[in-house]
Order: structure tokens, then C-alpha cells, then sequence
């Protein structure tokens, strides 16, 4: 062994051996992610009420969800209910209607979602004030024109009150998300009407979903009402796919002409070696 090689081996056995080297090891073991939460709130049509939690680790690609997660679920102190995070990192907590639930002063509910951490991942939580509102929809249709009346109210100690001055939408659902059809606010009554378009497609009769929904609203949540109507234009099929040039499908004589030249090309490769064979087999014959 010459010097260089004992002077590398030497230097290797030093790194190894010193103590800091082990407490960066273990200090890297020991590094544990900070994983983001997201608590959202949904009120649905028919009144239910769901708490739902994302949990996901923010990293240079992006987001990625974290599943197998235990979230536990609460209104002020009381435990609702405690779920694990699926696949896209979310879990869910429904209020049951025969759980009553405690509001502060001002009458909004106060949530929160606890992960208490684990060897891999640090605690986390989420906190949510909701004031309990409920939503009526009414479609109408008068000379054509279609309409939508959306009605907002919120309970107070003096009974439902008009919610006022608020942003409120109109949707339909598509395959990933809701597309809004328009939004406004509530006038002093509590009321808005919109006017439906009638060019969005429904499904094969012209069946679609219409929306009224206080979305990511920073008081009220998610809250939605859903009714189904024939407002929808029918969906059309496709035109039929004529062979061509410019489509995916190629017109024949194109086909049977491309079959022809690569049967050709692969005739000559197979002619070609089998030759190759022969005159091998020839020279070992003349060498004997």
C-alpha cells in the first residue's frame, strides 16, 4: 500500500470515529417534517354538518398529501370525533344532529382539528369560527327565462334574521370542481335572484345540478343548497370519425400500402439472413 492510499484510509478512519460525525447522524435521524393542515367547514343541502382536515408536507415539487394520520376533532374542549387521513391526505368528522354543540358570545361555533405528531411528523393543528347559517333556493322559469332566488338567514337570539351584505354564488357541478355561474350580494331582505344562463350542458336529457353556495366564506364556511332540474342543454355525441388524412383513422389504401413496404423490408431482412446461414454452412462444408 503506498502513502496516498494509508494517508485516504487514515483520514476515512478519523471521519468515522469522530463524535460529531455521530451527532450529525443522529441529528438527520432524528429531523422530523412540519406537515401542513387545512380545516374546512361544509354545511350540505341536507343540513349536514362536516369537519374536514388536510394534512399535507409542502416541499420544493409541491404539495404532497400525507395519509394514515390520526386528526381528532373539536368543538371548544368536546371531543366530536376522531378520523385518519386517506390517500389525498384528508380526513372527515360528521356533526351528528344530536350532538349539541357549545357557541362563544357572539354565537359562532369554535372548531379545531389536532395532530399530536408522531416519530416522523411534528403537531400540528387547525381552528375554524362558523356561524350557523342556512340557505333557501327557489328556481323559476317565467317566458323562457330562467331564474334563481337565493334566501340567507342566521339565527340570533331573536330568532332567523336576514343575512345582508354578503357575497353569495351560483354553480354546477363538473368532474373536479364547481363551475360558478354568477355571484352577488344579498340585499337588506336577505335575497338575491340571478338569472340562469341556458347554455350549459346537462346530461343526456338535460338534467343538471344547480348550487346556491356560500363558498370559503370566512364567517360562514361552506354552506350549500342542491336541486336538480331540466335546465341543461342535452348533451350531444360525437360526430362519427371518417377516414382520413388529418384524423385518427387512416383511410385504407394508406393502411394496406404501409403493410405492404414493411412486409417487404422484413422479406429482405429475413432473405438476408437466412443467405448469411447458407454460407456459413457452405464454408465449414469446403473446410472439410
Amino acid at each position: 500500500m503506498n502513502k496516498a492510499s494509508i494517508k485516504y484510509v487514515s483520514l476515512l478512519i478519523l471521519v468515522l470515529l469522530y463524535p460529531g460525525s455521530h451527532r450529525s447522524a443522529a441529528m438527520a435521524q432524528d429531523t422530523k417534517i412540519s406537515p401542513y393542515m387545512l380545516l374546512t367547514y361544509l354545511k350540505d343541502t341536507d343540513s349536514q354538518q362536516i369537519l374536514q382536515a388536510k394534512m399535507t408536507n409542502i416541499t420544493q415539487i409541491g404539495e404532497v398529501p400525507l395519509q394514515g394520520l390520526p386528526i381528532r376533532f373539536y368543538n371548544n374542549e368536546t371531543l366530536l370525533g376522531e378520523a385518519i387521513t386517506d390517500a389525498s391526505g384528508s380526513a372527515s368528522c360528521i356533526i351528528g344532529s344530536s350532538m349539541p354543540l357549545v357557541a362563544g358570545e357572539d354565537g359562532s361555533w369554535s372548531f379545531s382539528a389536532i395532530f399530536e405528531g408522531d416519530s416522523l411528523s411534528e403537531e400540528t393543528s387547525g381552528e375554524l369560527s362558523i356561524i350557523d347559517v342556512n340557505i333557501e333556493m327557489n328556481l323559476s322559469e317565467e317566458e323562457g327565462d330562467r331564474t334563481v332566488t337565493l334566501y340567507a338567514t342566521m339565527l340570533t337570539g331573536d330568532g332567523a334574521v336576514p343575512v345582508t351584505g354578503e357575497e353569495i354564488g351560483v354553480y354546477v357541478p363538473r368532474m373536479f370542481s364547481l363551475l360558478p355561474v354568477s355571484t352577488g350580494m344579498l340585499d337588506d331582505k336577505g335575497t338575491l335572484k340571478i338569472k340562469f344562463p341556458d347554455d350549459i350542458p346537462g346530461d343526456s336529457i338535460g338534467n343538471l345540478t344547480v348550487i346556491g353556495r356560500f363558498n370559503d366564506h370566512y364567517s360562514f364556511g361552506n354552506v350549500e343548497r342542491r336541486e336538480e332540474v331540466m335546465w341543461g342543454t342535452e348533451a350531444q355525441k360525437a360526430p362519427p370519425v371518417y377516414r382520413s388524412l388529418w384524423s385518427t383513422l387512416a383511410p385504407k389504401w394508406m393502411i394496406v400500402t404501409l403493410a405492404i413496404m414493411l412486409l417487404g423490408v422484413w422479406g429482405h431482412y429475413t432473405y438476408v439472413i437466412i443467405n448469411l446461414f447458407r454460407i456459413r454452412k457452405d464454408g465449414l462444408k469446403n473446410r472439410k
